[in-house]
């Protein structure tokens, strides 16, 4: 059992250490078990400090907070960043078992699920954490685990004899430090659009908190990146190790004779020594993108390419992300997680040449960017033929104002568009409203089972209202 000051020696920072044993760690006091050290983290809403009389009560063998506090029954630890410490700590509790493994963070606004998830079926033994994993396994975060969770999923995946580790790194992850103590083989960065600026504030601070997993990457880990976004260049210059660029007919791994059509892509992928043809079993350019940082990461890390090639073949996407059917009328609907400007307008371009009518059932976040609502209801409005404007975790926000800030971009384009904040409703009037050859997309939720609402979580499920469409009933597309 480690002791308190084994799992601080990385913090110069870190006094009076004491050498009590530590039977876990936790930085939610109602989670705090005998034996715990206790992180008190400051958080925009509650500051952790103010529970330590509870954690210590339930346990706590020693607290480590970032504020001067007069003495409490155990010893504490004053440190300049919590966050940061309860991350090193976590990789020391589990053995540090990123330094072990192909260890792969993948960042960017869009795209990142269906990379990680892609690496754990054309890389060998590789274990994945995915958004829809955290969901599916109920851990307190959306994307990037606190780091006591991943460093614990890691060093699973170690016992469990994978030979790598993929995750996504959020840019609220790194932010807060959660990914701090993970030794990386590989950062992959996919591209920039704008997405959680009220957390971050600017697109400034948006892109320094992606560029974080970069500066961590060690001498011999090697960044991969999309050289088609305009941020490339900084992500490159932030790699003290080996370059990989990826892209669509231009980069180290790139595609050449592309096509792509409504069932999937084909396309020759090649690296700077050999070529493979490929046939992706999904449509659209933005998967291209993602098949290609993939595969450009695990040939990175010494994989042949004609396996990488063969596994793509062979590949499917993550829980909710195209996820298509064909309705009895002759539509189709695709459920797809597509919540912000980029992955609409990518997903959206995909869909435009293949859609006699294009119907999209979207809402935008409450609580979130209100800047990023009347871009996307001007995507919709521009590249559909109607927009079906709903709830999308409205949160503690009027889901009306929400709704009226998208319908404003609609109409700035000059589309048509109908306002029904029930999304059930509005997602059966769109499959009811549907005919042969339309497409209805149904954007934003993908593998989420709830809406958040003023009211707490309410169930709410894409893929369920799909599959429960009475007389309408789905077929998946395979």
């Amino acid at each position: 059992m480690p002791t308190a000051s084994v799992l601080l020696s990385s913090l110069p920072s870190a006094r009076g250490v004491p050498d009590v044993d530590v039977t876990g760690l936790a930085w939610d006091s109602r989670r705090v078990e005998t034996g715990n050290l206790f992180f008190a983290l400051p958080g925009s809403r509650s500051d952790g400090h103010r529970f330590i009389p509870e954690a210590v009560q339930r346990g706590a063998v020693a607290v480590v907070g970032e504020k001067h506090l007069s003495p409490f029954a155990v010893p504490y630890i004053p440190v300049p960043d919590a966050r940061a410490a309860l991350a090193h700590a976590a990789a020391a509790f589990y053995g540090h078992p990123t330094q072990k493994m192909h260890t792969i963070g993948v960042t960017g606004t869009n795209g990142k699920t269906t990379v990680v998830h892609l690496l754990g079926q054309i890389h060998p033994a590789c274990e994945t954490v995915t958004t829809v994993r955290v969901e599916q396994e109920n851990l307190s975060c959306v994307t990037t685990p606190e780091a006591p969770d991943l460093q614990r999923l890691a060093a699973r995946a170690l016992a469990e004899g994978k030979r790598a580790f993929a995750f996504e790194a959020s840019s609220i992850g790194l932010a807060q430090r959660r990914v701090v103590g993970t030794y990386l083989a590989a950062a992959v960065f996919t591209g920039l659009g704008r997405d959680h600026l009220d957390f971050h504030g600017s697109m400034a601070a948006y892109l320094g908190a992606k560029l974080r997993l970069f500066r961590m990457l060690p001498q011999d880990g090697v960044g991969v990146v999309n050289v088609e976004d305009r941020y490339a260049g900084q992500f490159l210059s932030a790699c003290r190790g080996p370059r990989v660029r990826y892209g669509v007919d231009r980069g180290d791994v790139r595609t050449r004779a592309l096509r792509v059509d409504a069932t999937g892509a084909e396309f020759i992928v090649e690296t700077p020594d050999s070529s493979e043809h490929v046939r992706l079993p999904f449509p659209g350019r933005h998967n291209v993108a993602n098949a290609l940082a993939a595969a450009a990461t695990a040939w990175a890390l010494g994989e042949r390419l004609p396996e990488i090639a063969a596994r793509l073949e062979e590949a499917s996407l993550p829980l909710g992300r195209f996820v298509r059917f064909r309705l009895n009328t002759g539509a189709t609907a695709i459920v797809d997680y597509a919540h912000n400007p980029h992955a609409l307008a990518g997903i959206l371009s995909s869909l435009r040449p293949h859609a006699r009518r294009l119907l999209v059932v979207f809402g935008a976040n409450g609580e979130a960017d209100p800047g990023k609502r009347p871009l996307m209801g001007g995507i919709v409005g521009q590249l559909a033929d109607l927009a079906v404007i709903t709830t999308d975790n409205p949160k503690g926000e009027d889901p009306r104002a929400i709704a009226e800030a998208v319908a404003r971009g609609v109409r700035a384009m000059g589309g048509h568009y109908r306002v029904e904040l029930d999304r059930a409703q509005a997602v059966r009037w769109a499959l009811d409203s549907a005919s042969e050859g339309d497409v209805v997309l149904l954007a934003g939720k993908g593998h989420e089972r709830y809406q958040f609402t003023a009211q707490g979580a309410v169930p709410c499920s894409d893929l369920e209202l799909v599959l429960s469409g009475g007389s309408r009933a789905p077929d998946p597309i395979e």
